[in-house]
């Protein structure tokens, strides 16, 4: 007679031996496309074993054990068991598949790997040895308790593969509280890009899973990008991987996130698209980015208070202005803001009466700097009737503590500083009744390391910064200040440099190399320059580590074209002023390539032509370009000059291959000189190609490259 159980747990068999041999030959597998796609049908199949465990565990030791002798409900058993057998078997093979395909923790996956193998061996060995196991109690309980812990770990282990670390037992986890953030302190990445990427990409690109190579979950790691290169690239018109993907039809199979996972709201595309376009900064704050749209879900979002019940009268421009002076500020936290911030200046000039003077608009007022000035202790009363107070800056002030607890007045107050001050403990410690208070600054006042230590620990919910205290720590130079504001020299100029720390000694070069403190120049203020010349200074000082390099590039302009036509056009996103982009002597921003001081161009070469109604004798031309290797901007693949009396009859002058960058860098300004020997002309045409493919090294390799040119120099 047939016996179908037999044949059923006979493929049980097979696929566990098929199991254990891919386990010992599993470095020396390539699995094929096809086994691919039976090995995606995990997440699909899984759900059957997990359900099947469970019921059979249930049908196994609570029905069985409660209806004895029915010889229906012990088929059942039978049946329930074998086909948990099948399943676990088939799924954990499945699995083995989907495993080897890249993109997954190798931690992660092999602890989940063999956990799936475990139920599935395990499954198999209690059908074919039932009889046994059942007749040693000690071994059958065992057996379903450690089947019923191997299942939960399994599952545990898949969640977090699929859905981020932690996707199981989140809900149980202590809630942390969220703090309430000021629309003038709410930052792009943190308060609204990051939130996104942790509800709608961390499922996939996390530290267990990272499927295209791609990690979501850090700031270097989000930069780094993945197998497919960069997510955005701000030069583009559809500002990059990240949002081209976002943006493709729901059925296209690169649409992101994928069919079936939460989608992007247009909310939050626009939140995206605006951060990306205003440079993807991580520590941009939203008040800062003129996107109204980005403004409107900001003001939504984000309170101007620290409650959403103080409600404000904005007033009038006219209004706020009546209460500036010559030594107070008195201006709106952000753009549009009901709420002020008062800010002043002069120690000399200042006095209560001043502070009296703003009584009238103190529910307006939620910022308030006094640092440096004389207020003393009998100041803190008046100071204590700004109750909608959230900042307030004491540093400096000659206030002795005696009257702080007048500040409990405050109910808003959210950060405090009182750097600078005389201070006791006790009088700090008051100021726990501040409900709202989370920041206070005690830097460089009479309290001690132990009153500061027990004032952390009695004001827990309180950040204290005490400043920086290690006296042995060796601090680094910051870098010269190069004061020269035109960059283009026409006629020779005295180069600027200036550092704030007294004593320190800049040296420069003029040739691009690095300054070093023995044998590069000693700037003095008779330094001229009067032609194409790459600044770099550094400072130096006994006792303090070198500074960085300072870096600007001055370009000599001789003779200034009448007019220029482009003969190809530039790309249509970044057309800068036209073909006078070129002659104008504008210097183009590093970090601003989408101003009208830069032309772009990607599918065409740049192709211009200078003209000059008086003939001029010229001998070089130099090119100005942006290389910002992160958004695709490089050199200039090649740059070449053509000069002539007629438009039509123009000879080669010179032609110029720039050096490739071999690694990535910020964006900075080159210049590329093409020198001849003196010829006179009335129209120069200028040729510059940008680089056909990305280099190997490039997120973007293969592909097509920009090139950003603000001036041509002729002289």
């Amino acid at each position: 007679m047939f016996d179908v159980k037999k044949y059923i747990y006979n493929l049980v068999f097979v696929f566990n031996t098929l199991l254990v041999f891919l386990l010992l030959t599993e470095s020396l597998l390539v699995i094929p496309t096809w086994l691919q796609v039976i090995g995606r049908l995990h997440p699909i199949f899984l759900h059957f074993p997990i359900a099947l465990v469970f019921i059979w565990l249930f049908w196994h030791f609570v029905v069985l054990h409660k209806i004895v002798g029915n010889d229906w409900v012990l088929t059942i058993d039978r049946w329930l068991l074998l086909m948990t057998a099948l399943t676990t078997s088939l799924t954990a093979l499945m699995g083995f598949f989907l495993s080897k395909e890249s993109g997954y923790d190798s931690e992660a996956i092999f602890w989940h790997k063999w956990s799936g193998i475990a139920i599935a061996i395990l499954m198999a060995i209690w059908y074919g040895f039932s009889n046994a196991i059942q007749k040693k109690v000690w071994l059958h309980y065992s057996i379903g308790i450690l089947s019923t812990l191997i299942i939960m770990v399994t599952g545990h282990l898949g969640g977090a593969l699929t859905h981020g670390p932690d996707f199981v037992l989140q809900p149980i986890r202590p809630k942390v509280a969220e703090q309430s953030v000021l629309l003038s302190d709410a930052e792009v990445y943190t308060h609204l890009v990051q939130p996104i990427l942790q509800t709608k990409c961390y499922s996939c690109h996390n530290q267990s899973k990272s499927k295209g190579d791609l990690r979501m979950d850090t700031e270097a790691l989000l930069l780094k990008g993945g197998k497919n290169g960069k997510l955005w690239d701000t030069a583009a018109a559809d500002l990059g991987l990240l949002m081209h993907r976002a943006h493709l039809p729901l059925e296209d199979k690169k649409h992101m996130p994928p069919l079936g996972k939460p989608q992007l709201t247009e909310t939050e595309l626009v939140i995206l698209q605006s951060w990306i376009k205003a440079g993807a900064n991580f520590e941009t704050k939203v008040m800062d980015i003129a996107d109204p749209q980005l403004q409107a879900i900001a003001k939504k979002q984000f309170s101007e208070s620290s409650t959403n019940q103080l409600a404000l009268d904005p007033l009038s421009p006219e209004t706020i202005q009546q209460y500036n002076t010559d030594y107070r500020i008195v201006s709106p936290i952000a753009k549009d803001a009901a709420a002020l911030q008062v800010n002043f200046f002069g120690a000399s000039a200042f006095s209560l009466d001043q502070l009296k003077a703003l009584l009238p608009i103190k529910a307006q007022i939620v910022e308030l700097n006094l640092n440096k000035m004389p207020l003393n202790d009998d100041g803190l009363s008046v100071v204590a009737q700004f109750n909608n107070l959230q900042k307030l800056n004491l540093s400096f002030t000659q206030i002795t503590g005696k009257e702080l607890s007048a500040l409990k007045a405050l109910p808003l107050l959210q950060q405090l500083a009182l750097s600078g001050t005389k201070l006791e403990k006790n009088q700090v410690q008051s100021l726990s009744a501040l409900k709202q208070l989370n920041k206070l600054f005690l830097w460089n006042t009479t309290l001690s390391a132990s009153d500061i230590q027990a004032l952390k620990s009695s004001m827990k919910r309180v950040t204290i910064n005490e400043g920086f205290t290690d006296d042995t720590t060796v601090l680094q130079l910051t870098p010269p200040i190069i004061l020269n504001e035109e960059q283009v020299i026409t006629t020779p100029i005295k180069l600027k440099l200036k550092h704030y720390i007294n004593g320190a000694i800049m040296r420069y070069t003029v040739d691009g190399s690095e300054p070093d403190s023995l044998k590069s120049p000693v700037y003095n203020n008779k330094v001229v320059l009067s032609g194409n010349t790459t600044i770099k200074a550094k400072a130096f000082k006994q006792g303090w580590i070198s500074s960085n390099t300072a870096e600007m590039s001055f370009f000599s302009s001789k003779f200034k074209p009448d007019s220029a036509i482009h003969l190809l056009p530039a790309d249509k996103l970044y057309v800068g002023d036209g073909p006078q982009t070129l002659i104008d002597l504008a210097k183009g921003e590093v970090n601003n390539f989408r101003s009208k001081k830069w032309v772009g161009y990607k599918l065409n070469r740049l192709e211009s032509l200078l003209l000059f109604n008086q003939s001029v004798n010229v001998s070089s031309v130099t090119l100005s370009t942006l290389v910002d290797i992160g958004s695709y901007i490089m050199p200039p693949e090649s740059f070449e000059v053509w000069g002539g009396n007629t438009p039509n009859a123009l000879k080669l002058l010179g032609k110029l291959v720039p050096t490739q960058p071999t690694t990535g860098a910020k964006g900075y300004l080159r210049g590329f000189d093409i020198r001849f020997s003196p010829v006179t002309v009335k129209y120069l045409k200028v040729i510059v190609a940008p680089v056909s493919k990305l280099p190997k090294w490039h997120p973007g390799k293969g592909e097509k490259g920009w090139v950003f040119v603000d001036e041509v120099y002729v002289n």
